[in-house]
């Protein structure tokens, strides 16, 4: 009984969670994958917000999580749902940053960001991963800093440098199992992050380098499809940034980031 009911509800209902879903990169990938019919379970803070994301989803049997990953109650409010849930597709975007220097910002504001950024996304990635079956896929969300240092925003770097390194591991330790596992590293995006991360409209980064979060989404769905690569880099400039950095010391990539 338990395998028929199992095999109905992988034939009829696709289903995707994912985090971050009130904004950016998290609300085009709930919007994407909803008219691709899947079943999007949306996380985040705001209830506003999700309330207004569920009312733009095409499709049906969508559902709305309100939840704090950066606290204890609100992480095992998440990771519960695998217990009950199967899900086909997880996207971990939710994340935070700041941009100030890092002894100038208090202390458990770091400590709060690398419980989002790091903390929570291993213990979603993980209890996932367990129940994960042959086919289902794991999305990660880092960023193109983490390949790069980012003086004024050296937390930040650093917790996407950690998502990168684990998410390349994890790739490989699941092919084995039919489980894909990719890390997509976005660059500059209209999401909100800017915004959100104490910076201003001046100091905003250019528009010819900024890609939408929808083109962001539509990259990373067509290397979902193929299944290949550990890591998905958005945009052919960051591509091509990336790889021009090559040519540089260290110590002149430290010294351009820091004037970014």
């Amino acid at each position: 009984m338990l395998h028929w009911r199992r095999l109905y509800t992988r034939t009829m209902v696709k289903k995707a969670l994912v985090t971050g879903a009130s904004s950016g990169i998290g609300y085009a990938f709930a919007k994407r994958l909803a008219r691709e019919g899947y079943a999007v379970t949306a996380v985040a803070r705001r209830a506003d917000k999700l309330q207004q994301l569920q009312a733009e989803l095409v499709g049906t049997n969508h559902h709305s999580v309100v939840a704090d990953l950066a606290t204890t109650d609100g992480l095992a409010k998440v990771t519960s749902l695998f217990e009950t849930d199967r899900y086909q597709l997880v996207i971990n975007n939710a994340g935070a940053g700041l941009y100030e220097n890092f002894a100038d910002a208090p202390l458990d504001t770091h400590e709060r960001i690398m419980r989002l950024n790091c903390s929570a996304l291993v213990a979603i990635s993980h209890t996932y991963l367990k129940t994960a079956e042959r086919g289902d896929a794991l999305i990660n969300v880092s960023s193109i800093l983490s390949f790069l240092p980012y003086p004024s925003g050296a937390i930040y770097a650093a917790t996407k440098a950690f998502v990168l390194s684990l998410t390349e591991s994890l790739w490989y330790e699941q092919q084995h199992h039919g489980v894909y596992v990719a890390a997509l590293c976005p660059g500059v995006t209209e999401s909100g992050f800017h915004e959100a991360a104490g910076g201003g409209a001046t100091d905003k980064p250019a528009a010819w380098l900024t890609q939408t979060a929808d083109d962001v989404v539509a990259e990373t769905l067509h290397a979902l499809r193929r299944r290949k690569q550990p890591v998905i880099i958005s945009g052919w400039k960051n591509r091509l940034g990336l790889f021009l950095t090559r040519f540089l010391s260290y110590k002149r990539i430290v010294s351009m980031m820091g004037k970014w």
